[in-house]
């Protein structure tokens, strides 16, 4: 009988999927903006952050594999209060499921200016959202399709733009590295990091996976890398075919009319922008009920939110909540800067939990730690957190204009709230 379990390929097209969104397909070129050629060299620092933060993280998988495994090492290896705090954050954090959707609807209105772009946006939402409520597998399966078209697309965006750059010194020289200063080169590092976030969210399927010990950090480390080396074609190719200030602040769409016939162009824009866009919002929305389920199950909140379909086994009501949470910015209006600034920010927030847990798992599990397939050295444990969070600190204060005084107010009131709350619910929690 065919085994149900998610394979190891499934688990990198979920990892890969979730990383290649609207990050690279919008962020690219405000980047390119702030720091010209240095765009190329920012992918490669991003990386290596967002490479040291998931080795971190897959010990954890490794260890401890297990649905909801994100809220489920913090409230293991910190305390239960600060597990439903992550899972809090982590709801409110999914306003970025708007991003996405409305990123895929402005790539479509470029090629049929006369769309609605909000009508658009609410039915991709919609659609991928029923896709979501008939299982898991099913999600896969349409996650898998999105991300061998995305990839075949930005792969020809690569292959054809690279021999179109004809001088390659720009990329060498500090003036065009850094053309608007060393601070806007780090601000460009902590925005592409946005776009090569998302193979951490692998550990969510520890569960439903094959051999998760195993498959789960491989699939992490696998996803993350193909996703660098595919962001750094893009960079050389978004900075290397048009002058940068035709590129500056502006879509990837510029530099594919440059490189592509116009069938290939309609290809790369509806294969690689508009799929890269869905597979995230799909992903998203297969990964994220995950950990609010087990807490709901710990008693957080009413059972019957984790309630589950009986023909497809999945938490209907809480994949509606995050349907909701995604179109509350759509019906509102927010836009695309707005949506991704406060999410992230938010991200960075219920992120850096998980990276205090990985401190916590030899000290607090030590037999799971010595049994994990793959384990960092214990000096490693505690100096690689430490670095992550002070790159997570200094991203979310380099986006705190961005957010201004009121957005802070927002975001410090609900983190107050959900502290109250925790601390007069704590003693309900299940015991074991």
């Amino acid at each position: 009988m065919k085994s149900s379990k998610i394979s190891l390929k499934d688990l990198v097209g979920i990892g890969v999927g979730q990383i290649i969104g609207s990050g690279v397909m919008i962020l690219t070129g405000i980047a390119i903006g702030k720091t010209g050629h240095g765009v190329t060299w920012a992918f490669i620092i991003a990386g290596l952050i967002v490479a040291i933060t998931n080795i971190c993280l897959a010990t954890l998988g490794s260890a401890i594999p297990a649905n909801g495994g994100q809220y489920t090492y913090v409230r293991d290896l910190i305390g239960k209060k600060t597990g439903f705090f992550y899972v809090a954050l982590l709801a409110a954090g999914q306003l970025v499921l708007a991003n996405y959707a409305i990123g895929f609807s402005e790539y479509l209105k470029e090629l049929v200016p006369s769309i609605n772009a909000t009508l658009v946006a609410a039915i991709v939402m919609t659609v991928i959202f029923i896709i979501n409520l008939t299982g898991v597998k099913s999600a896969v399966k349409f996650q898998n399709l999105l991300v061998i078209i995305l990839v075949v697309s930005i792969g020809l965006f690569i292959f054809l733009g690279f021999p179109k750059i004809k001088d390659f010194t720009p990329y060498m020289d500090i003036k065009k590295i850094m053309p608007n200063g060393f601070s806007e080169f780090v601000a460009s590092i902590f925005l592409v990091r946005f776009s090569l976030v998302g193979a951490e969210y692998i550990n969510e399927f520890g569960s439903d996976a094959e051999n998760p010990g195993k498959n789960i950090p491989l699939a992490m480390i696998i996803s993350t890398l193909v996703v660098s080396l595919i962001y750094l074609g893009v960079g050389f190719v978004a900075t290397g075919v048009l002058p940068i200030d035709k590129v500056a602040y502006k879509t990837l769409g510029s530099v594919a009319k440059e490189i592509f016939s116009q069938p290939v162009y309609y290809f790369f824009m509806i294969g690689g922008a508009m799929f890269a866009v869905a597979s995230s919002l799909n992903a998203v929305f297969a990964w994220a009920p995950k950990g609010l389920k087990v807490a709901i199950e710990d008693g957080w909140l009413p059972k019957v939110l984790a309630r589950e379909n009986k023909k497809f086994g999945t938490p209907h009501f809480l994949i509606l909540i995050f349907y909701i949470i995604g179109m509350i910015p759509i019906l509102t209006g927010g836009t695309l800067e707005i949506i991704a600034v406060l999410g992230n920010n938010i991200g960075l927030i219920f992120a850096a939990l998980p990276i205090v847990a990985v401190y916590f798992l030899p000290i607090k599990n030590r037999e799971a730690y010595d049994k994990a397939y793959f384990k960092l050295p214990l000096w490693a444990m505690k100096v690689l957190p430490i670095f992550c969070l002070v790159i997570f600190a200094g991203g979310f204060y380099s986006n705190i204009d961005f957010i201004g005084p009121f957005g802070m107010k927002v975001l410090l009131g609900y983190c107050i709230l959900v502290a109250i709350y925790a601390h007069f619910r704590e003693p309900y929690i299940n015991k074991d």
